[in-house]
This record gives C-alpha cells, sequence and structure tokens, in this order.
C-alpha cells in the first residue's frame, strides 16, 4: 500500500477515534500483505467475516472460504479439520498442494503441536527432576570412555539412509550461539553410555537435550542476574527461557519449545516426495549423523568424528565456571573445523575479523552500516566464485532482494524519528520503531557478531549511546580465522 494511501487511512482514523495501536498494526498489516488490493477491499471483507460470525456463526466458516486462506489460515483449520472438511470448504481448490515447496518451508519453519499430545506432553515428565546436568557431570567420565572407543565413521543403520544437511553454504541467523551445540553432543554422549549404543532414538535425544539446555540456562541467568552482566556479555543468550514449573505449560510455549528443538537440534525436513534434509545448528556444523526414512519419529542420531572430537573437548560451563561459555580449545575447533564446511560463512567471518582488526575502537560511528556491506559484499564475491553455487538463486531473493526491498521503508522510519526527535512524545517513537523490520542482512550481522563474540574472536561492549563496539579479543584465535583457505 503506498505512503499516500497510508496517510489517507490515518486521517479517517483521526476523524472517528481508532485507537492507536489498532491503527498502526492495520498499516503496517496493510504494507506488508498483497492478500487485498486495497483499503476499501480490506474493510469490506472484515465487515462480511465479523457479520457472519455475529450473526450466524455456523455459516461463518462457508463465508471465509469464499477466500484463499494464507498458509498460517490453513495450518490452524487443519489443526482442527479432517482433510475432507477442508476439501469441502475450498471445493475445486487443491490445497496445500498449490503451495507447493513454499508450504514445506512454511511447516518446517513454523511447527505446531498441538495440545494435550505425547509430543507435547513428553518432556514433562524429564523436568520433574532438576539435577539431570549434576548427573551428566558426575556421568562425564564414563561417557568420554565410552565414546573415545566409538568409530563413529563406521555407524549405520539397518537399512536407513543418512538424511544429509542441505548444503546452505551459511549458518542461519536463527543458530544465535554455539553452546546449545556443546549442549547437545554433551547429552548425546551421555545417552550413548546409558544406553551402550551409538545410535540413539532422534527425539528422545532432543527431549533430553532441551532438558539439559533448559537446566543450564536457569543456572546462567541465577548467575547473571546476581553479577549484573551486561547483555553483551550473557552466555544464556541462544539458550531456552527456563519453563516455570509452577505453572501449566501454554501451548506458545509448547510450540516455541518444538522450534527450539527443531532449529538447534535438528528435524527430517521433506523437502520433496522424495528428497529428505537434515535441518538444524547441529548438521550445520557437521556435528551429528541422523538415519532415517523420512521421518524424525522413526530417526537415529549419533555423532560424526568432528562431533566425537568436539565432544571430548573440556568445557567451562560443565566444569563449573559460568562466566564463559566455550573454551578457547573449543572456539579453535568450531572455527577452523566447524564453520570451515560452510564456505560463504566462512567469507563473511573471515572479513568481518579483518573489518575489526583495522578499525580503531569506538571510533567508527557508522561500524554497524560498514558490517552490512562486508555482509553483502562477501555474498556477492562468493557467487562470483562459485556461479554454480545451488542455493544462489534462493539467497539472492530471500536475503539480499528482500534486504533492498525494505530499506527504504526502515530508512524513512529512522529519518523521521531523527527529525522529529524533539517533537515526538514516547509514545509515539515507541510506536515507530515497532515498525521497524530487521531485515535479512541485518539479522545476519547480529548473528555473526554475537557467534564471535562468544568464540572469543571479538569482544563486544554496548557505548553510553547505546551503540554496539567491537575490538579484536583474541588475537592468535582471529589471525588463525583469517588465514583459513576457502576451498
Amino acid at each position: 500500500m503506498s505512503n499516500d494511501i497510508s496517510k489517507l487511512l490515518l486521517e479517517q482514523f483521526k476523524k472517528i477515534g481508532v485507537n492507536q495501536d489498532l491503527e498502526g498494526n492495520l498499516i503496517e498489516f496493510l504494507e506488508e500483505t498483497d492478500r487485498f488490493t486495497d483499503v476499501r477491499n480490506f474493510l469490506e471483507r472484515s465487515i462480511e467475516v465479523f457479520l457472519a460470525w455475529e450473526q450466524n456463526p455456523q455459516e461463518s466458516m462457508a463465508v471465509m472460504s469464499k477466500w484463499n486462506p494464507s498458509m498460517a489460515q490453513y495450518q490452524v483449520l487443519s489443526m482442527n479439520m479432517k482433510p475432507e472438511q477442508l476439501a469441502v470448504m475450498w471445493k475445486g481448490k487443491d490445497w496445500p498442494k498449490i503451495w507447493g515447496n513454499e508450504w514445506i518451508e512454511f511447516q518446517k519453519n513454523h511447527p505446531m503441536v498441538i495440545p494435550g499430545t505425547d509430543e507435547a506432553q513428553k518432556p514433562m515428565n524429564k523436568r520433574k527432576s532438576e539435577k539431570d546436568f549434576e548427573e551428566i557431570k558426575k556421568n562425564m567420565e564414563d561417557s568420554r570412555n565410552f565414546v573415545r572407543e566409538i568409530k563413529f565413521k563406521d555407524i549405520i543403520y539397518d537399512n536407513y539412509d543418512q538424511t544429509e544437511f542441505d548444503g546452505w553454504p551459511i549458518i542461519s541467523p536463527m543458530y544465535s550461539r554455539f553452546l546449545p551445540a556443546k549442549i547437545a553432543v554433551i547429552t548425546l554422549a551421555d545417552m550413548m553410555r546409558d544406553r551402550k549404543s551409538p545410535l540413539i532414538d532422534f527425539d528422545e535425544f532432543k527431549i533430553n537435550a532441551y532438558d539439559i539446555a533448559e537446566e543450564v540456562a536457569a543456572k546462567l541467568i541465577k548467575y547473571e542476574t546476581a553479577n549484573k552482566i551486561k547483555r553483551s556479555h550473557k552466555k544464556s543468550t541462544g539458550l531456552p527461557k527456563p519453563y516455570d514449573k509452577e505453572f501449566d505449560m501454554t501451548d506458545d510455549q509448547s510450540i516455541k519449545e518444538l522450534r527450539y528443538k527443531n532449529k538447534y537440534f535438528g528435524k527430517v525436513t521433506k523437502r520433496t516426495e522424495t528428497a529428505t534434509h537434515l535441518d538444524g545448528l547441529l548438521s550445520a556444523l557437521g556435528l551429528v549423523k541422523v538415519f532415517s526414512d523420512g521421518f524424525s519419529k522413526h530417526a537415529k542420531i549419533t555423532l560424526t568424528e568432528n562431533g566425537k572430537n568436539f565432544y571430548l573437548l573440556n568445557n567451562p560451563v560443565f566444569g563449573g565456571k559460568l562466566d564463559q561459555s566455550l573454551s578457547k580449545e573449543e572456539s579453535m575447533f568450531l572455527t577452523t573445523k566447524c564453520i570451515l564446511q560452510r564456505p560463504l560463512q566462512l567469507k563473511i567471518n573471515k572479513k568481518i575479523t579483518k573489518l575489526v582488526s583495522e578499525t580503531e575502537h569506538g571510533k567508527s560511528p557508522d561500524m554497524t552500516d560498514d558490517l552490512d556491506k562486508i555482509c553483502v559484499g562477501s555474498i556477492e564475491e562468493f557467487f562470483k566464485e562459485n556461479p554454480d553455487e545451488p542455493n544462489k538463486i534462493r539467497i539472492e531473493n530471500d536475503i539480499i532482494a528482500k534486504s533492498e526491498r525494505m530499506n527504504p521503508e526502515n530508512e524513512r522510519i529512522r529519518k523521521h524519528l531523527k527529525d522529529n526527535k524533539d517533537t515526538l512524545d514516547s509514545k509515539e517513537k515507541i510506536k515507530l520503531r515497532k515498525r521497524l523490520k530487521q531485515t535479512p542482512i541485518e539479522a545476519m550481522r547480529s548473528a555473526v557478531m554475537g557467534r564471535l563474540t562468544e568464540l572469543g574472536v571479538v569482544e563486544w561492549e554496548i557505548n553510553s549511546n547505546s551503540r554496539s563496539e567491537y575490538k579484536i579479543a583474541n588475537k592468535e584465535l582471529a589471525d588463525s580465522l583469517m588465514n583459513i583457505k576457502i576451498n
């Protein structure tokens, strides 16, 4: 929707005294969606649906079926209606097949749990014990002895094929830290020792790993609160928010938990009718292998040789130190062995580290913009060097082009805030800032800097002007990173 229409709509809202939060939300929605031709189309449809619900609720679904559903709408309805009911509702429309791979991607990024199912309830039994972290530490030496003897490169599982990572050359911004990966491999090794087997049920592993991550998060948050640790120095970032055991788990909490497990610990995803991939941080780092028949519920997980070597390195958190998430050895291993497998990510990390090393600390107010430019430039350079990269079009569309589309509106809002900083009241400023949307490039930069800070390559501080400042924290590690050759 154009800015002129936005202004017109605002004027109309003011005349009838519409709630400011509602008007802001509506304008934001209409500017981002292509499901309505104009404001009149939206208002007419809204009135028709609401009247149907108020006057004759039984017929309201028939009214809604006059329009094509969004993927989010269809997902919710499919959890409460049978496929044949949905087929009748949208007669002649083959949802969700019409969406093709977009529907598969949507489900992957927006998983839902049916309340009351085993999937939603299983983790509750694990939470009854708050000493699993201490048990893992107690059994650590036995677990290490067990794992040391295993040749993981030789591990296979019946007739199941190994489900591979999809080759995405970047570590997703969704994976904001590496500590969850360490927690995961430690949990996996402990389960191997306990079961006397290198192959572990994938779903059971994720339940146990999440439980340990939650316990670690609780310890770190308690330490950070007591010691008034700054946001830039917190080690709990990237870990799940501990569940309050005094209250029942909500549906929203269940959904967030499932997303976390899939994001960090992994998920078998069907991209096509015949092809499956293993998503998640562990897979992206090359730390695990998963054998499946195309579904996570039948899958088995084990370590790779890299996963074994990473696991055997001492970790400060599991050694009782709560002010450091990774040891120098772990950081070096992740930098030189794991990130190496994601060539575009390695290029971005190398160029960003070089920029930070060459920038006088505290003297670059444009550092954030410079870092964003490094990310864009690294992607463009990578594709020149690798013209046959299979993910080229997707990255260009989903990261570069999308960021370019979002930048003008974000710049307009920032300029408005700057030009009117003395006249806008606090509510107006908050409302405008809420309309600022993080671009994919900004998300990438934020995740990269967070991970480089966690690795100890850079040191991150937030100055008195709320501006992030970076400097090299470990020259040896930084030099090792910048000297890695990209294959």
